[in-house]
């Protein structure tokens, strides 16, 4: 399944790339970063909803699959307590710092909506490509591990606060990345900050859909699970406003793959919290012919 699907998006590559750079059109880059962001998942004619018209709509149309982009908004983000391993390695300036501004979140459904593959990748925004918070830094470039805040701890599969990060060995440069918002055409860098390497927003975005980029990750198999899969899931099971009295404990991404229900209807691609979780864009992939 997924080598079809791979050979079905990647004949959109060059629409993918061209809509993708243009969804940042009319987006005011003269706001804060948090505003920068929220237009792109939520204001209509540009960013997801632009990318639904010009993109999910043209793949859908082709038969056999439905996509459909998708976002999430929380107006408080968690805060994470970096481990004195972590400081000793990279002293910071902070203890406590933002995990993420964006988080992206690929999801590959089969006909039922049973997951095929699913990713996910963490991102830093910043106006320009300096890096002010030292902390945020250390987090991104070499930290192994983190404390989580308590309101993580209380909806994940995992009750301790100890959370450990991919290293570079496991594709952590896959999962964590810097979303530079200059010029009106953003561009990602990768990790460590130190890397010449970066690509635009829609090589990226391209790459996320061929599954080059973002890292795997799966429900965690047990409550000792605290690493990237913990991780992502804490993340997708605070901030949706319904997982704490409607679904159990690492539920948060059946609540995203049921929440937009329509995979080809696109004007309910949305959804605004004031809880606190990181900001989500979603591209939900549903194969209308074959099962697991």
């Amino acid at each position: 399944m997924i080598r079809e699907y791979i050979k079905m998006i990647s004949s959109f590559s060059n629409l993918i790339n061209l809509e993708s750079a243009k969804s940042w059109s009319g987006i005011d880059f003269e706001d804060t970063e948090p505003k920068i962001v929220k237009d792109y998942l939520l204001s209509a004619n540009v960013g997801v909803d632009y990318m639904n018209d010009k993109i999910a709509r043209a793949v859908s149309a082709s038969g056999a699959y439905e996509l459909k982009f998708a976002s999430i908004y929380c107006h408080q983000k968690p805060r994470i307590i970096r481990t004195a391993q972590s400081i000793g390695a990279c002293l910071g300036s902070t203890k406590a710092c933002e995990l993420g501004d964006l988080m992206i979140i690929f999801l590959l459904l089969d006909q039922t909506k049973k997951i095929v593959y699913s990713s996910a990748k963490l991102m830093q925004a910043k106006k320009n490509d300096v890096l002010d918070s030292f902390s945020q830094q250390c987090l991104y470039d070499s930290d192994l591990d983190f404390n989580a805040p308590a309101n993580l701890i209380s909806h994940s599969t995992c009750v301790t606060p100890l959370r450990f990060l991919p290293d570079y060995h496991q594709d952590r440069n896959k999962a964590l990345a810097y979303l530079i918002l200059q010029n009106s055409l953003p561009y990602v860098k990768m990790i460590p900050s130190s890397t010449g390497i970066q690509c635009s927003w829609s090589t990226d975005l391209q790459m996320l859909l061929e599954l080059k980029t973002g890292l795997s990750f799966s429900p965690p198999k047990n409550s000792t699970d605290n690493s990237w899969n913990c991780i992502v899931n804490d993340l997708m099971n605070i901030g949706t406003g319904i997982v704490p009295s409607s679904i159990g404990r690492g539920s948060g991404v059946d609540y995203i793959v049921n929440a937009f229900n329509d995979y080809d209807y696109y004007p309910e691609y949305k959804k605004e919290f004031d809880y606190t979780g990181i900001p989500k864009m979603i591209v939900i992939c549903k194969d209308k012919e074959r099962r697991l």
